[in-house]
């Protein structure tokens, strides 16, 4: 997948919600600052130096400022805006809820493999991490795709639900 491919991927561009979910909004800013950092580390991990010989790498800063990044979007979604969203479809709607619930699974496993990735990059950082991160960036990619999709589905459940609602 080229470089370009990544903005198709991930859906930076999710239309904002209704004022009244304003912290939506947020989690929408949120995640496109992350797909941002995430694909700067990546174009610096599939470079070369000029010889063609030399791989270039991320600073170690940017890399622990990605894994940062990524553990305060994790836990922002899990422990605040998950159950939120969560809440209101479950108050409005049983069906919706279903979603939810097929969702939520799907959101940690992603949970759990990015946070093996952040306890691998986070500190500590060598040559030996240095040289498996492009690979490793691959497959975060890969699971930042699927997270970002299945949060789309709990934002649309909740976009759904509030439409009834306020049509009732």
């Amino acid at each position: 997948m080229g470089i370009s491919d990544f903005g198709k991927k991930f859906n930076t561009t999710l239309q904002n919600v209704d004022e009244k979910y304003s912290w939506i909004n947020d989690m929408i800013k949120a995640r496109q600052e992350l797909v941002i950092m995430y694909i700067k580390l990546l174009n610096v991990s599939l470079s070369r130096s000029s010889n063609q010989k030399d791989i270039c790498y991320p600073s170690y800063e940017d890399v622990t400022d990605f894994c940062n990044h990524l553990i305060d979007y994790i836990s922002h979604g899990h422990f605040d805006l998950y159950p939120k969203i969560i809440e209101l479809i479950e108050n409005c709607s049983g069906r919706s809820l279903s979603i939810a619930n097929r969702t939520m699974p799907k959101i940690e496993q992603t949970t759990d493999f990015l946070m093996r990735f952040t306890d691998k990059y986070a500190d500590d950082l060598d040559e030996g991490k240095m040289q498996t991160l492009k690979k490793d960036l691959e497959s975060v990619g890969k699971c930042l795709e699927l997270r970002l999709k299945n949060e789309d589905r709990l934002i649309i459940a909740l976009r759904l639900v509030h439409t009834i609602v306020t049509q009732i």
